[in-house]
């Protein structure tokens, strides 16, 4: 398994009238801790974008247990449990003020700048590989 933690302070904008965050916010949070979690393996998510490949969701799941609300600092932890291949899941926990907030994952597909899936590239599947096997 890889993983990474990231912190984010909720602000205000990212809440509703009922003081809390509103539930699409949480998925922009998903995607900070994502590339977080792959810059920290020496990767980079803009190189892999300038070279033409994508990862765009073709999945998410977000179960919500409790709200963040305004000014909250909120840990989220990132995690690749498998091995990517064309697909690759990141699976998320988000906790504040020592209560989990939410479980969730990402499934993402790598694909060329037509949108058809190909391999993930050598160097990034290498990164990976190694990482799974704890030589990084």
């Amino acid at each position: 398994m890889i993983s990474s933690k990231t912190q984010i302070t909720v602000r205000f904008a990212e809440t509703d009238a009922m003081g809390v965050v509103y539930h699409a916010n949480y998925l922009p949070w998903c995607e900070c801790a994502r590339i977080d979690l792959i810059e920290k393996l020496g990767l980079s998510y803009v190189k892999l974008s300038d070279s033409g490949i994508h990862l765009p969701v073709i999945e998410a799941c977000l179960k919500y247990k409790n709200p963040a609300r305004f000014g909250d600092t909120v840990e989220i932890s990132a995690s690749i449990r498998e091995k990517p291949g064309v697909r690759i899941k990141i699976e998320y926990e988000m906790r504040a003020n020592g209560k989990l907030l939410l479980v969730g994952h990402t499934v993402h597909a790598f694909v060329n700048e037509l949108g058809i899936p190909i391999k993930p590239p050598k160097e990034f599947a290498g990164v990976i590989m190694k990482a799974f096997d704890g030589k990084l």
